[in-house]
């Protein structure tokens, strides 16, 4: 029997689709604060987020008669015909987010305009209106939800511990702040302020702020058409994606089309691991789409090749600098950060302070040096309000409610607004931003390319170490490691060039392979044939080798043939490219680590390797040379 869904089931269901967790809703809650023009953003959670969320803003807030309205689903500002969908340039859209939050929690909205001497207070559990009424407030919005999925138990109890819930919102929030240098960002969990940002612009320094860790610590800008941004050396990576963070007009993304621009731009540099890169990408609204995931973290370019194609020259451009050449002191693979710190911690241990209860915060956790970058808004006369020379937390916050509810039914939300945050007025302007103010200011980098020209040899360590100095940093140059790369580019140059010339051999070689391999379709033959060797069915799960490349010995020839033919047994079928057969290749013709050279051969070596496209590492990803500057010397001796 087919039946219309009760509203009530409906809007549940809806909900779970946009609100799956605490750092759902603290996700859409933010993105409105920033869609709303706030210069400053406090988020508080208790629980995890599940007992408790309070995000306040100093924002445009919602007009008296619209504050119902805007948990109507589909009620939106943002939009209002279909033509609107290909000119996106806010976070929110839907008209989703605070219906779906009201849906499944105990809601508390407190908003002003700057029009109106008073604000509101809605109250709302599971979607319904409790009480509606005239409030002291300054400015902007504040929503508190609490008891997250109170009425869908069956969401509830999938939900992580507090630690878990509460690290992965403190993560958002970092990485918003990240994005939005320009906007000051406090985070509080159970009554601690974990962090705040200076919101001076400065997207380097709250990066820095953010990731104190050695990671972030030498960041290389990039910038481009599209792109601008800073990424790691690639000698300092990680053994996960966590410190990737892609930006596209403003809202953070997961893509594959910019993981592929930021790989093609190492190059093959980077040995193992995941480099660091925070990138934001600037795109015309309308040649993206953003509204193909419930969460808007997925996203459609049209121009993917031209996005592909800027990212990878920034990152290419980048790679050439000296400061692209890994330090002699790698970053550890360590995170330091706020989420990651809290995340480790037993959700038993939490100190949670019941709903209505908590104090107001002392200023033992706030970094006042913190700065996170914000962008200016669109439509928006305000300037950030906190100066933060408080002396303490007390003076920073205040009662955004001057007025108690008296009704019985509202004396839980009078306790939770008593620990409401009074954002201070703004009687600042600015000027009226463009589509894409978002951007973080990114310094424009001053290029300082890697020469070999200055290079002067200082010496010779374990037989295998070359040391060369120019100006205020020495450089250790891997024999092996530059030799391999040596070698590479001369096979593989050989290979993928034109014309091929192949040797044929007095006395022919034959090579056994298994059944599989022989009776297997004979299309690996070709890469072999392109290469320059003359090689023929001999029968008997036998091949016959009457010719070889006029590039290699014949012990070098036989040698990667058998290594090629080995890879098909090995891989059922699966034929290795003949290009990674160069690189095993490159790295058995290479001179070893001990094998003393005179100084004309270290010559002829350096010189070699400046000749090559890419000096800087070798087939296997390894660095061919690393540096240690003068500083980083001094302070080792503790001159620093």
């Amino acid at each position: 029997m087919i039946r219309v869904l009760d509203k009530f089931i409906a809007d549940k269901i809806a909900a779970g689709e946009v609100i799956e967790r605490p750092v759902s809703a603290v996700k859409e809650l933010v993105e409105n604060s920033i869609d709303a023009g706030a210069h400053s953003v406090i988020v508080e959670i208790r629980g995890g987020g599940k007992a408790y969320i309070r995000v306040t803003d100093d924002g445009c807030g919602i007009p008296p008669e619209e504050a119902e309205t805007a948990f109507l689903r589909h009620a939106t500002s943002k939009i209002s015909s279909i033509a609107d969908l290909d000119n996106i340039q806010s976070l929110g859209f839907r008209g989703e987010a605070l219906a779906s939050i009201a849906a499944v929690s105990r809601l508390t909205l407190v908003t002003r305009t700057a029009d109106n001497n008073a604000g509101i207070r809605l109250i709302m559990h599971g979607g319904k209106v409790i009480s509606k009424e005239t409030a002291g407030a300054n400015k902007g919005t504040t929503i508190v939800a609490e008891d997250l999925f109170y009425n869908t138990p069956a969401r509830r109890k999938f939900m992580g511990t507090d630690s878990r819930e509460g690290s992965a919102v403190i993560e958002l929030i970092q990485q918003y702040a990240v994005c939005y240098p320009a906007v000051r960002f406090m985070m509080i969990r159970n009554g601690e302020t974990v962090f705040t940002t200076a919101g001076d612009g400065d997207a380097l320094h709250t990066i820095q702020t953010l990731y104190p860790d050695a990671n972030h610590a030498g960041l290389i800008p990039v910038s481009g058409e599209h792109v601008s941004g800073y990424v790691s050396d690639p000698g300092t990576t990680k053994s996960t994606r966590r410190g990737q963070l892609f930006f596209v007009n403003g809202r953070l993304v997961d893509s594959k089309v910019i993981e592929k621009g930021l790989l093609n731009g190492y190059g093959g540099r980077i040995f193992s691991g995941h480099p660091v890169a925070i990138l934001f990408i600037e795109a015309e609204p309308s040649e993206i789409d953003v509204n193909i995931h419930p969460g808007k973290r997925e996203i459609k370019f049209l121009k993917e090749a031209e996005i592909v194609s800027d990212i990878s020259a920034a990152v290419n451009a980048a790679m050439l600098t000296r400061e692209s050449v890994p330090s002699g002191l790698p970053a550890k693979d360590a995170d330091n950060t706020p989420s990651q710190v809290l995340s480790a911690m037993d959700s038993e241990a939490e100190a949670f302070t019941p709903v209505g209860t908590a104090p107001l915060h002392d200023d033992r956790g706030l970094k006042k040096s913190g700065s996170h970058a914000a962008r200016p808004y669109a439509g928006s006369s305000e300037k950030p309000g906190y100066t933060g020379e408080q002396s303490s937390i007390r003076e920073f916050l205040g009662s955004i409610v001057r007025e108690k509810p008296s009704a019985p039914v509202q004396e839980k939300a009078a306790a939770v607004s008593e620990t409401a945050p009074d954002v201070p007025e703004d009687t600042g302007s600015k000027e009226e931003s463009s589509a894409f103010s978002w951007m973080p200011h990114v310094e424009e980098p001053v290029r300082q390319q890697f020469s070999f020209d200055g290079l002067v040899y200082k010496g010779y360590l374990f037989d295998t170490f070359i040391v060369m100095q120019s100006e205020d940093t020495v450089y250790l140059f891997d024999q092996h490691a530059a030799h391999e790369r040596i070698f590479y580019e001369k096979f593989t140059g050989n290979y993928l060039s034109g014309e091929k010339f192949t040797q044929p051999i007095l006395t022919p070689v034959t090579i056994n392979v298994s059944a599989d391999v022989y009776y297997m379709s004979r299309e690996w033959l070709e890469p072999l044939t392109h290469a320059g060797f003359d090689i023929d069915d001999f029968g008997a799960d036998t091949f016959v080798i009457r010719g070889i490349p006029s590039y290699m010995e014949l012990s070098e020839a036989e040698s990667f043939a058998r290594a090629y033919l080995e890879g098909l047994e090995e891989h059922s079928g699966r034929n290795d490219t003949v290009i990674d057969k160069l690189i095993m290749k490159s790295c058995k013709s290479a001179v070893k680590a001990n094998e003393k050279l005179s100084q004309l051969e270290i010559d002829r070596l350096i010189s070699d390797l400046a000749a090559c496209s890419n000096p800087y590492c070798c087939p296997h990803g390894r660095p061919t040379f690393i540096r240690y500057t003068r500083y980083e010397i001094e302070r080792s001796f503790r001159r620093k």
